[in-house]
């Protein structure tokens, strides 16, 4: 069926055949032969591209309040007179930037290639600011943090010779515009392990403080690992089951039916979707129906037209705009309760945010990240780049809009220091004594 579309978007147009540019949008712009730099014309092409695709189908018309023509004119000179390729490409994230939204981006072709190849260049770090402090949440397995002997509760003193809290104040004030300031957070960890275009270095100085209140310094060297999303589940006493979601790969799908059959005695179940950043809507939705009976409405897409996206010159619709559970043969319903933090995002928040709206679930934690858009996949950029743009925004069957706010957990638990320190998970034992509340003695 699709050789035969792609035939037929070759014979009509593409305009007409894919006006949302669904099948035709990894199609073509490859990156120039041997890693050459962009020319002037190249730049200008991609340049082109991005400010164009972003005004023709950008789910808001009205561009978040953004002068989308302004914004295109403020950065035009400055992205194409960039000193080197990095910075062109991040020069282009940051004209899109101005719509503060986290789903809207340009990668450059390196961290496109990372992204199709499923890989991270990274430390394996993931730091918050606790009390004002910059503190270890949590380390990577076989990652540079890792084999230096940085552990979980550890606090940062320096990043590159500079105060740990005055170098992620100083990252967090040039951050890109973003859909919430967690959100920008999230950029600031990005930075700290990826590494900043405008100051590239393969490693990072960091001063640790152990836990036992000694101290080391060390040097990071960046290093390429795999991302990898999980799907596991557990039981962990004899009747509360708890799963656990890295991230909504669409892969997992198959995991489904194993991981509820290993909760299925479980008489109450804690999801745990701390860290998550979101992934497949189609994946958020399989997980859900196996919470409820029957159908349950939960929402509805919003998109520029009004309309579902389409196909075929608006023939071939690509899904509904109300958007409904239906609940599966042999579905869990006893009591749940999800668990989120800053870092859960996208699919997490439409998850977390659905189930609570619906009074299926109770949520624990921190604020969500406030990122629901949705986009229907990268969209390969002239020079070899690639664009993600907000085509589809969701509103809730009840409750506020998630973008630019967040799930507001039910009960709120933050993690402390001390809590890192000692291998305690307050957020986990809030969740547990909320339904052991709930379920009768085992």
């Amino acid at each position: 069926m699709f050789a035969a579309l792609f035939i037929a978007i070759a014979l009509v147009g593409c305009a007409a055949m894919d006006p949302q540019h669904v099948l035709t949008r990894r199609m073509g712009n490859d990156a120039p032969v041997d890693g050459a730099a962009l020319d002037a014309s190249g730049r200008q092409q991609a340049y082109d591209f991005v400010w164009n695709r972003v005004n023709e189908a950008y789910v808001d018309p009205k561009f978040n309040g953004v002068d989308w023509v302004q914004a295109g004119q403020l950065h035009k000179d400055k992205i194409l007179t960039a000193a080197n390729d990095e910075l062109f490409w991040k020069g282009l994230d940051g004209m899109v930037a101005e719509l503060g939204d986290a789903h809207t981006r340009v990668l450059s072709p390196r961290q496109y290639a990372f992204d199709k190849d499923k890989q991270s260049m990274t430390l394996g770090l993931s730091l918050a600011e606790l009390a004002g402090e910059i503190i270890v949440m949590s380390v990577a397995k076989d990652s540079p943090a890792e084999k230096a002997g940085i552990q979980k509760g550890n606090r940062v003193l320096t990043i590159d010779a500079a105060p740990a809290a005055q170098w992620w104040k100083a990252q967090f004030d040039k951050a890109r515009k973003n859909s919430t300031d967690r959100a920008r957070l999230k950029s600031v960890k990005r930075v700290l392990n990826s590494g900043d275009p405008e100051a590239p270095s393969d490693t990072l100085g960091l001063h640790i403080e152990r836990n036992d209140g000694s101290s080391f310094h060390t040097n990071l060297t960046r290093t390429v690992l795999p991302r990898k999303d999980t799907l596991t589940a557990k039981l962990l006493d004899q009747h509360l089951g708890y799963i656990r979601l890295t991230g909504f790969e669409p892969k997992l799908s198959r995991d489904i039916r194993p991981v509820f059959d290993t909760v299925k005695e479980a008489q109450g179940l804690v999801v745990d979707l701390r860290g998550n950043g979101g992934g497949s809507l189609g994946l958020a939705i399989s997980l859900m129906n196996q919470l409820v009976k029957g159908r349950v409405p939960v929402g509805k897409r919003i998109t520029r037209s009004g309309k579902p996206p389409t196909l075929l010159m608006g023939l071939l619709p690509l899904g509904r705009m109300e958007l409904e559970l239906f609940g599966a043969n042999t579905p869990f319903l006893g009591p749940v309760v999800v668990m989120v933090d800053g870092d859960s995002a996208s699919g997490s928040e439409f998850f977390a945010g659905s189930l609570q709206a619906i009074d299926r679930a109770q949520v624990v934690g921190e604020t969500t990240c406030g990122c629901l858009l949705g986009y229907m996949g990268y969209a390969n950029v002239p020079g070899g780049g690639a664009l993600a743009y907000s085509e589809l925004d969701f509103a809730p069957v009840r409750g506020p809009r998630i973008e630019g706010y967040g799930v507001q957990p039910d009960y709120t638990v933050t993690p402390t220091r001390q809590d890192l320190v000692e291998g305690k998970d307050r957020a986990l034992e809030r969740a547990l004594e909320l339904l052991r509340t709930k379920v009768p003695p085992a």
